[in-house]
């Protein structure tokens, strides 16, 4: 007579903890189960973050409306389903709001062009560059575009703005906008006009 032996799952895995307890010592223990907590948390965090510079692509537009007009190099637009700031990139506008109360020359008329621009498209179009797609105030950096004209280019090409804050590789840009830069001061327009 063959006697049965029950199985038992649960000595199996007592028998092999036991085993690998005396192999790798309670040190080699706590040193893999740590290593298991720290895979667990670091790899789950890093997968679900995304890194700026790849969530948008050059070359792709995204339709925005206006939420509020700010001056002449940033406006509120409502993007992907929330209110945000957008920095016009490469170019300077000069500042409406200044300490002294007194708008800097040609403030407002920056930021009577572009209200004029956006209010009369029918469509408004962001895109971003290569770099960052924000900066350190959390304002998203784009190319807008009124109807397929690029806001940033007709400011610098009207005297009403400079170029500025080049920082690669968000200046995709850069050459048609100097271009633009010095149209302006040739036919001493805007800014360059005095």
């Amino acid at each position: 007579m063959s006697r049965k032996q029950s199985f038992n799952l649960n000595q199996l895995n007592t028998r092999r903890n036991r085993k690998m307890v005396k192999k790798l010592g309670w040190p080699g223990v706590l040193l893999v189960l740590a290593l298991v907590v720290i895979t667990y948390f670091f790899t789950g965090e890093d997968s679900s973050s995304t890194d700026d510079s790849g969530e948008y692509t050059l070359g792709e537009f995204h339709e925005v409306t206006i939420d509020q007009l700010i001056d002449g190099d940033t406006t509120r637009f409502n993007f992907e389903g929330s209110s945000e700031s957008f920095r016009y990139l490469i170019i300077d506008t000069p500042e409406v709001n200044t300490d002294s109360g007194t708008p800097q020359p040609y403030a407002e008329e920056a930021a009577d062009r572009v209200e004029e621009l956006l209010t009369q498209a029918d469509k408004i179009e962001v895109e971003f560059d290569e770099g960052p797609t924000t900066d350190d105030y959390d304002r998203y950096l784009a190319y807008v575009y009124a109807d397929g004209e690029m806001i940033n280019e007709i400011l610098l090409r009207e005297g009403l703005a400079t170029v500025r804050y080049t920082n690669p590789p968000n200046t995709s840009h850069l050459k048609l906008f100097e271009e633009a830069e010095e149209q302006a001061k040739r036919e001493n327009l805007g800014l360059w006009s005095e």
